[in-house]
């Protein structure tokens, strides 16, 4: 009888741990409230096809000290080292905060509740969509950069600095949280949050799964087959972002074919002005001609009043791979010339000279 009573008890207290457990970390959670709106930072109104440097001044002010000399000397030198370059990767942009001591993360497959998670913690966002205001999506679909500073459950509204749109007396940029999903979809919803060393491990925990990178990109991939599998509006964007993901998680046929897929529905023109998926994933499957196609295609489309670095590299890994080294050094000499600050460029370029 007394063993009974000690199993049951002790069975008892197994039962009654985890409870208590799950309730303190329910109690531990916030919610976040219903408004938020990040006071501060400031305002810089963007040159020709510099909104990256300009959107990274913006953000930067919210933790650095900034100034126009600030924005002059990442749009003239540190990300856009050539004038025609209408194209700066958010990856650039995270490392141009990590230079100046600040920690940066770039994650895609963010949310609406996420977003908001980070603007209510007091984190501005980066984020990359489509500037797009006119009735002719191949004319007017760009990419665009902005900075996340608010939003409203009520209405329904989130609030931008933006440096094409916005103005220097601090008026704010709204859209709609259903808007900024549709502008949002086509870059994979990507975001950059900037934050001081410090502030890591709140970042960290806001983030939770996104923080790791494998995880983000898994999640990224179920989120672009469930679209597919609902067959929502716009799912060539869902099969692009999901050759994105298998991409970075080495599936690099099944990559291949989720691109070709989403090229097959057809693309807005500028499409590969700021993604380079397919290039990476042809490549990795020694699909060389195509690569060679789809920057000649480039090219040909953008004329000689736009420079995009990356198309050049591209078509020198494609030449190296059909073992043409006098060509992959050219595209390798165009890309650099384009882009000073291109490494990766830069030191092929130095491999293949010896």
């Amino acid at each position: 009888m007394k063993l009974t009573r000690w199993l049951l008890i002790a069975i008892a207290l197994t039962l009654f741990i985890p409870a208590v457990l799950a309730q303190d970390e329910v109690a531990s959670t916030e919610p976040i409230p219903s408004n938020a709106l990040i006071e501060g930072g400031k305002w810089v109104h963007q040159g020709t096809n510099r909104c990256s440097a300009a959107a990274l001044t913006i953000h930067l002010s919210f933790y650095t000290d900034v100034t126009i000399d600030t924005y002059f000397q990442l749009a003239n030198s540190d990300l856009n080292s050539y004038g025609a370059d209408a194209s700066v990767r958010i990856e650039e942009m995270a490392r141009e905060a990590e230079e100046m001591g600040l920690g940066a993360i770039v994650r895609r497959g963010g949310t609406l509740e996420l977003l908001k998670q980070l603007v209510a913690a007091g984190f501005p966002v980066l984020v990359e969509n489509v500037y797009y205001d006119g009735g002719d999506l191949y004319r007017d679909w760009m990419s665009h950069n902005r900075v996340l500073v608010g939003y409203d459950d009520a209405l329904q509204e989130l609030y931008f600095r933006d440096p094409l749109l916005g103005y220097p007396d601090g008026d704010l940029v709204a859209r709609s949280y259903e808007r900024h999903d549709q502008l949002w979809h086509p870059f994979n919803r990507d975001y950059l949050v900037i934050y001081r060393p410090e502030e890591e491990d709140t970042v960290k925990a806001i983030l939770g799964e996104h923080w790791d990178a494998t995880r983000s990109a898994e999640i990224v991939l179920e989120t672009a087959q469930a679209e597919i599998d609902a067959n929502i509006d716009n799912v060539r964007y869902s099969y692009f972002n999901r050759g994105w993901a298998q991409l970075q998680l080495e599936m690099y046929e099944e990559a291949t074919e989720s691109f070709d897929v989403a090229l097959n529905y057809g693309l807005p023109m500028r499409m590969l002005w700021y993604e380079f998926g397919p290039f990476e994933a042809f490549l990795a499957v020694e699909r060389y001609e195509d690569v060679r196609f789809l920057v000649g295609n480039q090219i040909n489309v953008a004329g000689n009043e736009i420079s995009i670095e990356e198309w050049y590299y591209y078509a020198a890994r494609a030449y190296e791979g059909l073992g043409n080294i006098e060509r992959a050094i050219l595209n390798y000499e165009v890309a650099v010339f384009r882009n000073a600050n291109y490494t990766e460029a830069a030191q092929r370029l130095q491999e293949l000279r010896g």
